[in-house]
């Protein structure tokens, strides 16, 4: 019985790890589908830029 308790808390923490991970992963669906500041932060990642604006590299 007491290994079921365990096996049972266990089983609970991760769900709440579980919860709280996709709450944040549907944050930043969100927020990709909406903010226009994150969408182009994220674009500018991937090395994107506006329209005639200048990229400077740096050199090492």
């Amino acid at each position: 019985m007491s290994a079921e308790i365990e096996q049972h808390e266990e089983l609970n923490t991760e769900i709440q790890q579980l919860t709280n991970e996709n709450m944040l992963l549907l944050k930043e669906v969100n927020g990709l589908k909406n903010d226009p500041r994150t969408i182009e932060r994220e674009a500018r990642k991937i090395g994107m830029s506006r329209p005639n604006e200048k990229i400077l590299v740096p050199v090492n």
